[in-house]
């Protein structure tokens, strides 16, 4: 169990502040009650009961004792010195006597059944206020556990539902509980079970369209390679040519996007060194590169073991490093480092261009899909970043984009070298 937030030690006080304060109200007016206006303390009577007896003998004393208005626990008295009463109550057990010669000249005694400052057979007075104060921070914290638990399954379940885990359910944790709280998780329960719904109708949408779109293709191609015998249409059937390959692109962008919208769990993982996939990705570019006039460059590091999935991490990292071939200047390099941060575990790969650079404030769209630039209508889709970004997503990494001083762009991606597929998940 996860420990209590910033709800529950709000609850806690609230509750705890609440019965305290009223406990002690209570002790306090249980305390005032128990003294009637007028009673003077037993200690005071003592004390004025020997200075009577020393200054003007035992009858002034004794009338002291015959006007006090004592309670019915407790009683004075003075006796001579044979154990004989003279004034005052008897006292059968006395817990404080003290001898006083009399302004007579007697030696007295002076009784009571009560100690000046000892309250001899009550219980101690600070017992109550620590009972009170342990029951109200039980009763206190349990009823903001009550409260705060069934809110942090339920912040607990709309996190899974943002990572794409739609199966999650919070009622089944609820127990038996009937309260508005679990109206709310049913209620929470139905949008993920809808938008899983949701989610998954547009995946079929997207897989069926790139399959109806795939046969004609298919025809289209096949037709083309029967209509190349005719010179005079060649032309016309390179056009053709290009377009369906321009679309069969477009259909594989399509249906890698819509395996990708899935849950982290989903793909196929297997032990990959990265920086060696980067190598094999960098000399593939270095043919279109060369075709431009530019060059690619690895800056490597030593081997990165990571549990990922190598299809999808390939088409990450040929996008971004294509996508920068193509919008670098000619003549110019793009760089590719790969950093390994040892006290993080992770990796991290930077891939520089020598190009015009991003708006400002496109930095964080152009990661969206059939997100393109001023201009670049006939160039590419608008897929390639979205897919990369999907990919990392993935795997827990990040990727992010900025313009260079100098011009140019450098898109960084952030990978932890996981172990096993739960690490992976929990990153």
């Amino acid at each position: 169990m996860s420990k209590p937030g910033l709800l529950f030690w709000k609850l806690f006080l609230a509750f705890w502040l609440a019965t305290t304060l009223t406990f002690l109200v209570g002790v306090g007016v249980l305390e005032v009650g128990r003294f009637r206006p007028g009673d003077p303390h037993v200690e005071a009577i003592l004390a004025s009961e020997k200075r009577l007896l020393q200054q003007f003998g035992v009858q002034a004393a004794g009338q002291l004792l015959t006007v006090w208005e004592r309670p019915p626990d407790e009683a004075i008295g003075v006796y001579d010195s044979t154990g004989q009463l003279l004034v005052g109550a008897p006292v059968a057990q006395p817990a404080y006597e003290q001898a006083v010669t009399s302004r007579e000249g007697l030696a007295l005694s002076l009784r009571s059944t009560h100690a000046p400052g000892n309250d001899a057979g009550r219980p101690w007075p600070q017992i109550p206020l620590i009972i009170g104060t342990l029951m109200s921070a039980l009763f206190s914290g349990y009823m903001a556990y009550y409260l705060a638990w069934p809110l942090a399954h339920l912040r607990r379940a709309m996190s899974d539902v943002a990572q794409g885990r739609f199966e999650t359910r919070v009622k089944p944790s609820m127990g038996k509980r009937r309260d508005e709280i679990v109206d709310l998780a049913e209620d929470c329960d139905r949008m993920a079970n809808q938008l899983k719904v949701l989610v998954q109708a547009q995946q079929h949408l997207l897989h069926d369209i790139s399959h109806e779109l795939r046969s004609p293709l298919t025809r289209m191609q096949a037709a083309i390679g029967l209509l190349r015998q005719d010179a005079a249409r060649l032309e016309m059937l390179e056009r053709i040519e290009r377009e369906s390959e321009r679309m069969d692109t477009l259909i594989e962008a399509l249906l890698t996007l819509a395996r990708l919208q899935g849950r982290p769990e989903s793909i196929e993982r297997e032990p990959l060194d990265i920086v060696e996939l980067l190598a094999m990705i960098v000399e593939d570019a270095q043919f279109e590169a060369g075709i431009k006039g530019c060059r690619v460059h690895l800056q490597a590091c030593p081997p990165f073991i990571a549990c990922v999935s190598g299809e999808l991490l390939y088409r990450c990292f040929e996008n971004v490093i294509r996508n920068a071939v193509r919008y670098t200047r000619p003549g110019t390099t793009v760089r590719v480092s790969a950093h390994v941060n040892a006290e993080a575990n992770r990796l991290s790969v930077r891939i520089s261009d020598q190009g015009p650079g991003v708006q400002h404030d496109r930095l964080h769209s152009i990661f969206q899909p059939f997100e393109r630039g001023v201009g670049d209508a006939t160039v590419g889709f608008g897929l390639g970043l979205a897919i990369a970004a999907r990919a990392v997503q993935m795997h827990g990494g990040t990727i992010e984009a900025r313009n260079e001083m100098g011009g140019g762009l450098t898109v960084e991606v952030n990978l932890h070298s996981a172990r096993s597929l739960h690490d992976i998940t929990l990153a």
